[in-house]
């Protein structure tokens, strides 16, 4: 069997964890990595536990967060096995069965150059209403905002081959984001790969750490932050546009055309700063990155103009209209500034560096 680096982010574990170490130990897996992410006194026992079954343990001396936890681990499983192929990451709640890590292990064999990921049935009659709500409603949000269809956003458990390793070290978040902003940042560039597992719901998942809404609010933190931007950015734009029609000494018609191109241009400058900075915390140059915005920007007007224009014939409704339009061009506006206007390419040596216009 290949060795596959197996690595386990652990938060005030239960016996599920030494359990599963024995199991994939037990099932040939010698590279065994688990990440004690600030786990209280009381259950260092169990981390003990798991070193006597093969597993090397790494502790944080407060608690981090999964994404934090993941990435200690990927750093410190380059430095101990730098030769294995690739790291297969699980949860330690019981959800992924040593032969579902054992599948993704040979997948991620057979394709080592994809991102390898174990997706679940959420239509089984076992898994809560709210996993299967929250999986659809991420899925659909995934898909939305990135193009591409996933059965399971959620997963834990996934093959990273080797080589992707630091790309995944510069992935932005600590927290339960940082999985998802890994989909994100790896879609359509990175293939993805999917393995059907075993769904496991243990105790109705009562060993989950997951906080529905703080860590959700997480989880959905760049659209979130986009939207908010989006309507900051529309209230400023009407807001100026209505100052302006107060104080221009011209006629109406040309107050209203420099109302309207001025208030749009403040505006539009107002959103690519927050975008820049705060939504997807570009580390470009404003220069090219503001020019594919104007770009944009330009191109999505004359988009709405057209297609609000097409939409209210058939729909004899302008307002409904325009609330379709700029729904779909709100979610088309996500892909084009984070795959563009601040996106970032591979530098020559391997860094992340600004993409020229």
């Amino acid at each position: 069997m290949t060795q596959n680096t197996i690595l386990i982010p652990s938060y005030q574990p239960n016996s599920r964890l030494p359990a599963l170490v024995r199991d994939l130990y037990d099932d040939g897996f010698r590279h065994i990595l688990v990440v004690d992410d600030g786990s209280e006194e009381s259950y260092q026992s169990l981390f003990g536990i798991s070193v006597a079954w093969g597993a090397t343990v790494i502790h944080h001396e407060e608690n981090r967060g999964k994404g934090a936890a993941l990435k200690t681990g990927m750093a410190k499983a380059r430095e101990l096995f730098p030769n294995d192929p690739g790291i297969i990451t699980a949860d330690a709640d019981g959800q992924h069965l040593p032969k579902d890590i054992r599948r993704v292990s040979e997948q991620l064999c057979r394709e080592p150059d994809s991102l390898v990921l174990g997706v679940r049935d959420f239509d089984q009659e076992n898994v809560p209403w709210k996993s299967r709500f929250g999986n659809k409603i991420t899925r659909t949000f995934f898909r939305l905002t990135s193009g591409h269809a996933l059965k399971d956003t959620q997963t834990g458990l996934r093959g990273i081959p080797s080589a992707l390793v630091p790309k995944m070290l510069e992935i932005e978040g600590d927290r339960y984001e940082y999985e998802m902003h890994v989909l994100e940042d790896l879609a359509g560039s990175v293939p993805f790969a999917e393995v059907p597992i075993e769904t496991v719901y243990e105790d109705r998942n009562s060993g989950s750490h997951f906080r529905p809404v703080a860590d959700s609010a997480r989880v959905y933190s760049r659209p979130l932050k986009f939207m908010v931007s989006s309507l900051s950015s529309s209230v400023l734009d009407i807001f100026l546009y209505w100052i302006l029609l107060l104080i221009l000494p011209f006629e109406l018609a040309l107050s209203i055309t420099l109302a309207t191109v001025i208030a749009r241009t403040i505006s539009g400058v107002v959103n690519y700063l927050i975008n820049n900075y705060w939504c997807f915390k570009s580390k470009g140059r404003l220069r090219s990155s503001g020019l594919r915005y104007g770009i944009l920007f330009l191109t999505q007007m004359g988009l709405s103009a057209a297609l609000v224009t097409l939409v209210t014939k058939a729909l004899s409704n302008a307002v409904v209209a325009k609330m379709l339009v700029d729904s779909l061009l709100f979610f088309f506006s996500y892909q084009a500034q984070k795959h563009w206007v601040f996106r970032e390419k591979e530098g020559a040596h391997g860094k992340r560096t600004e993409a020229l216009a």
